[in-house]
Order: C-alpha cells, then sequence, then structure tokens
C-alpha cells in the first residue's frame, strides 16, 4: 500500500512544483509582473561570476516574489511551489542579467520583510539558492543584518534607489563556486 501511495504523490508533487532552472534560450533580461500589476517598479540587475570573479556567461537565474500585498497567489497567500510572478533569465556573455518587478510584500499577518527569491546556477558550479531583501525594511531583524556580511548566505540586503521619473533601482551580483 505504500509503494502505491508514493507511485501517486511524486508525479503530482513533480507537477505541481515550478522549475528552478531557466529553459536554455530563456533572456538575459525579463519583466516579471503582468502590465498593470499595482506596486512600486523596481529594477535588479547583477552580474554572475566564479569563485574568481570572472563572468559567467549562460547561468541561470530564477526568481520569484510575493505581489505588494504579499500573496504568491491571489487564492493562495503561501502558494510559494507556484508563485504568479516570477522569472527566469539566462546570463549574457558578461556575465550580466536584470529584472524589472514590483517591490513585495511582507506575508499577510507576519513580521516577515518583503523579498525575491534566487535560485542560480551554472554547470560545473554549486547552485546558490537565497533571498535578496531591501534596505531600509523596518522589519528586518538584526541576525539578517549579521548573516547578510556573509558571501555565502541565504539572504542579503539590496539598496534602491532612483528618482520619482523612474523605478527604483538596485544591484544584486551572485558569486557561484565550484562543485
Amino acid at each position: 500500500m505504500k509503494a502505491l501511495l508514493l507511485a501517486i504523490l511524486i508525479p503530482v508533487s513533480a507537477v505541481a512544483q515550478t522549475a528552478t532552472v531557466a529553459p536554455a534560450d530563456a533572456p538575459a533580461r525579463v519583466v516579471v509582473p503582468p502590465q498593470g500589476e499595482p506596486g512600486t517598479p523596481i529594477v535588479i540587475s547583477g552580474v554572475v561570476t566564479d569563485a574568481n570573479g570572472a563572468p559567467l556567461r549562460n547561468a541561470s537565474v530564477y526568481v520569484y516574489q510575493t505581489d505588494a500585498r504579499g500573496y504568491y497567489d491571489p487564492s493562495n497567500p503561501r502558494a510559494s511551489d507556484n508563485p504568479r510572478l516570477k522569472g527566469y533569465m539566462r546570463t549574457d556573455a558578461q556575465g550580466r542579467y536584470e529584472f524589472r518587478t514590483i517591490r513585495p510584500g511582507s506575508y499577510p499577518g507576519t513580521r516577515n520583510p518583503g523579498h525575491v527569491h534566487y535560485h542560480v546556477n551554472a554547470p560545473g558550479h554549486r547552485e546558490r539558492v537565497f533571498e535578496i531583501v531591501f534596505e531600509g525594511d523596518s522589519l528586518i531583524p538584526p541576525q539578517w543584518r549579521e548573516q547578510a556580511k556573509s558571501e555565502d548566505s541565504g539572504v542579503a540586503i539590496v539598496a534602491l534607489s532612483g528618482s520619482a521619473s523612474g523605478p527604483m533601482r538596485g544591484a544584486q551580483n551572485v558569486k557561484l563556486r565550484s562543485q
């Protein structure tokens, strides 16, 4: 009976989970939210490098986040396994990527800062999974600030800057270690 149950659950689970690797032909720049999505527009750009700082061409960058209200999906705020706002990129010849999005909200009823999840990988390198939060968010706990000082941390703090005439901009470079 257990074997039968597992055989049924595994395929359903595999279908429900969103892929975390970009298609081979993914662009280096994407727009995450659909036209008219409410929220503060932001642009995040960066370079993916190897441990020595050399740019990694064609590295996969997958990002996902909540909407401005803190919901992954309007019908299920915690549906992070299949988020509505997500983007797939492959870095260009100089290791660069960029995505336009909106500033994510905090999960409803929590003190978790708004954040964007990252999955970054390249052949011959260890995958890096982390999230970025934004400087100035009063919900960032002190221990996250301390953890963010480490290159391999599960959290990075991104400063946003800009003017009233355009989106806020931030940078998130990613260093991948060899396998």
